[in-house]
């Protein structure tokens, strides 16, 4: 018999009595101060965050400081909150866009909030629900993602479509105040390594619960008993008509005290997938669902400062044949990647970030490889023979350590666009969308990305890929080409030192260079 997910009435109803008044545990006063603290509280705990921005907001004041902070300064400030020089060189960018663009101002809006660099739609919800108390969506970080998992609320792992399906349960009233109450649930009661389930107020209720049966019925029993004693109400419906009270920085719950307090804010990708990793075969659910988004031809599925430049592509005839295509090949058949990590290499490099294009083929087309990277698996997953080469000549080429797993997202949170001429793939049928439209496409990007007056490094690995080069006109970017590290050309791959020529190519035109080594997972 399938677990069934807690009821969202009653979990609203339980969760809004623990904390009535949830908010984020990171100091700030302006709205730009809690988008710099959110930046920073990526994979460190909130209170280091608060720490370093007790000296780092009096030091830059405003945007316009921010912008043109000298960044050994700024990373010698913010060091403790780790990836510091890549927090400092998005800080710098996000301000140095916001006074460009907004006169130093943070917009009020989703999609200009998305055009900021370095600022993804779980930041700007976080922004403009606490900021502007502005009910944009539902924060969904790595606490979220994983009680929603957890609870029966959702079955993907996507931030995305999680928030989506959370919205379609819960009225708009609710969307500011949800995501704060479900994360210090998260970090002081359902915590991922050690859940304190005796302790949950959802304990007989959730299916990802640890309690025994007999635990179960005793704690719903007391409960009960505790309601009636009380005088309480019952849990009923969700009133769509009331008002939540206003998410303001002076207003804090007090969570329980508990040691195993988990810190970050923003998700940790590999973290994320780490602990929820499921089969790569998405639910019929999120199949359907996303299905209708990509059929539609709208702009949804892409990040925000990549539909400012290819928004057009996505009106054009062929692109709306090739998704009529790829909608069937998805009915039909197991399509890789997932729908919602079909653009994930444009979500990790903005248009205006990206200082290298990485061009790969075709998508992986086993089970649980793609998502949405070129050259790149997710964690567990075993190293392809491509990516076994790259790592041997990285260690040759920079001494770089060969890591534990495949996972390249680090090389794209650095302004590497690390992306496929192809974008999708039937399982098990290599090349099997080629000549659909995605070469158009992807060829868009590339143009797009000439036209810019900032500077690129174009690599192009192996003969597919240097055909390409037809495309870059600019005399402002640098096109760096190599044997591709397929088996089948490595012996001319190895040797050829092409990651310290990206990162030779990267200072000359001014660009900080790549580190290229890669953490265990």
């Amino acid at each position: 018999m399938p677990r069934q997910p807690i009821e969202m009435r009653t979990l609203v109803t339980r969760l809004e009595k623990k904390y009535p008044n949830a908010r984020y545990e990171l100091d700030w006063e302006t709205p730009l101060q809690l988008l710099i603290a959110t930046i920073l509280a990526a994979q460190c705990p909130d209170k280091v965050v608060n720490k370093i921005t007790r000296k780092l907001f009096p030091r830059y004041p405003d945007a316009n400081a921010l912008a043109t902070a000298e960044p050994e300064e700024l990373e010698s400030i913010i060091k403790a909150s780790g990836h510091f020089r890549q927090k400092a060189a998005t800080l710098r960018s996000m301000a140095a866009y916001l006074v460009e663009h907004f006169d130093g101002e943070l917009p009020r809006d989703l999609d200009r909030m998305l055009e900021l660099p370095g600022v993804a739609r779980k930041t700007a919800n976080v922004v403009l629900t606490n900021a502007f108390n502005i009910p944009s969506g539902i924060v969904v970080d790595s606490h979220v993602a994983r009680l929603a998992q957890r609870m029966g609320l959702s079955e993907s792992e996507k931030p995305e479509v999680i928030e989506r399906e959370l919205m379609e349960q819960l009225g708009e009233q609710y969307w500011i105040w949800f995501g704060p109450a479900m994360i210090l649930h998260g970090r002081y009661t359902c915590t991922a390594s050690k859940p304190q389930c005796a302790a949950c107020i959802f304990s007989e209720l959730c299916p990802g619960s640890q309690l025994e049966p007999a635990e179960k019925a005793s704690a719903s029993a007391a409960r009960s008993k505790k309601s009636k004693n009380l005088g309480e109400q019952t849990e009923g419906p969700i009133d769509k008509k009331a008002k939540r009270p206003s998410a303001k920085k002076s207003v804090q719950a007090t969570p329980p005290k508990e040691d195993d307090q988990e810190p970050e804010l923003e998700e940790n990708p590999v973290e994320t997938k780490k602990r929820t990793r499921k089969s790569a075969m998405p639910t019929k659910k999120a199949a359907t669902t996303t299905t209708q988004r990509s059929s539609s031809g709208s702009k949804g599925g892409l990040p925000g400062s990549w539909q400012k430049v290819l928004g057009d592509e996505l009106e054009q005839p062929y692109y709306q044949e090739l998704m009529r295509f790829v909608d069937e090949e998805r009915a039909q058949h197991e399509v890789f990647p997932e729908e919602e990590d079909v653009f994930s290499a444009l979500e990790y490099s903005s248009y205006e970030q990206t200082k290298v294009l990485l061009l790969g083929q075709d998508p992986y087309h086993d089970v649980g490889q793609a998502h949405g990277l070129c050259f790149s698996v997710k964690p567990g997953i075993k190293v392809p023979p491509s990516l076994v080469n790259m790592y041997k000549e990285l260690k040759t080429d920079l001494g770089c350590r060969i890591p534990n797993h495949g996972y390249l997202v680090p090389w794209a949170e650095q302004g590497i666009l690390m992306i496929n001429a192809v974008l999708t793939v039937r399982a098990h049928s290599a090349n099997s969308h080629k000549d659909r439209g995605w070469e158009r496409f992807t060829d868009a990007i590339i143009k797009r990305l000439d036209e810019r007056s900032a500077p690129c490094v174009f690599v192009l690995w192996g003969a597919y890929a240097q055909k390409k080069a037809k495309l870059i006109k600019g005399s402002q970017h640098r096109i760096l080409k190599a044997a591709h590290p397929s088996p089948l050309s490595a012996k001319l791959f190895m040797g050829s030192k092409p990651f310290s020529a990206i990162n030779d190519a990267l200072r000359e035109l001014g660009h900080r260079p790549i580190d290229w080594q890669l953490d265990d997972i």
